[in-house]
């Protein structure tokens, strides 16, 4: 019996029609990958489910805000939000370089709200950035310089979520060593060598290790987010319940991943 995909299986028939040869074994290895890591880490899938939950009725508690100085931050923490969506998915398609820019780019913009949240007079200085040289400037001394200390203090776990933003970096965003070393693979025989870049796939125990590093930024950005509007948020009580249950499986679902693939876990995955 043939146990392997069919391509129906994999592509809707539009995208069968539409798709040239090339691209659609792309997209088939990719979605594959999507429902075998599902199966393989189904635990981990139901954290993030659960963590867009727990996001998904923040923001519908907070639909009504009545500081208007709360509004922009908020359009940013839920800009956040599409990008951890949008990670997630490629995690799990094991695109792994791309899921870690994403998050960056998430992290970056809960960085940015939570310090507007703490420092209102900077709305202008950030609407204002590309308006002029003096005004560069200015978004770049709030911004960008010396961002460990003034994007991420202690204040909500800003701090930890800051080692997920340089590790990120090195792993996604720039092209380093580091970076490609993940991905890059060589064929050698007697004669020759063959050199090829994976753009979808990944070891078990590297993804393992990649998806709960990504789940563990993200649940450390909903944990800013919460931070920032608790005065509000702890009214909810089955909220309070749903972020109590992540809290538990984090825990439960790091353990089953260190010991079902004997993993030592690295310290990054310290976020209490």
């Amino acid at each position: 019996m043939n146990t392997e995909p069919q391509e129906s299986d994999l592509l809707l028939p539009f995208e069968g029609r539409v798709f040239p040869s090339e691209y659609k074994e792309y997209f088939k290895a990719k979605r594959q990958n999507f429902f075998a890591t599902i199966q393989a880490f189904d635990k981990l899938w139901e954290c993030f489910m659960l963590l867009d939950k727990i996001w998904m009725r923040e923001m519908e508690d907070l639909g009504r805000l009545r500081d208007p100085m709360q509004m922009f931050p908020m359009i940013l923490f839920t800009n956040a939000h599409a990008k951890f969506r949008i990670a997630l998915e490629l995690g799990f398609s094991c695109c792994l370089g791309e899921a870690w820019d994403t998050v960056r780019g998430a992290i970056e913009s809960v960085a940015h709200a939570h310090k507007l949240i703490r420092e209102p007079q900077l709305l202008a200085v950030w609407f204002n950035k590309d308006h002029g040289k003096q005004q560069d400037e200015a978004f770049r001394d709030a911004f960008e310089r010396n961002k460990k200390d003034s994007l991420f203090p202690t204040q909500h776990g800003l701090d930890k979520l800051h080692r997920y933003y340089s590790e990120f970096s090195e792993w996604g965003t720039h092209t380093t060593v580091t970076a490609l070393s993940q991905r890059f693979h060589s064929n050698e025989s007697s004669t020759d060598v063959e050199w090829k870049l994976i753009y979808t796939g990944a070891q078990p125990s590297v993804l393992a290790l990649s998806l709960f590093s990504l789940f563990l930024a993200s649940f450390l950005m909903e944990k800013a987010f919460f931070g920032v509007f608790e005065n509000r948020l702890q009214f909810d009580v089955e909220l309070s319940k749903m972020r109590s249950k992540l809290d538990h499986d984090r825990q439960r679902t790091a353990q089953e991943i260190i010991n079902r693939l004997g993993l030592t876990p690295p310290t990054i995955w310290t976020v209490s």
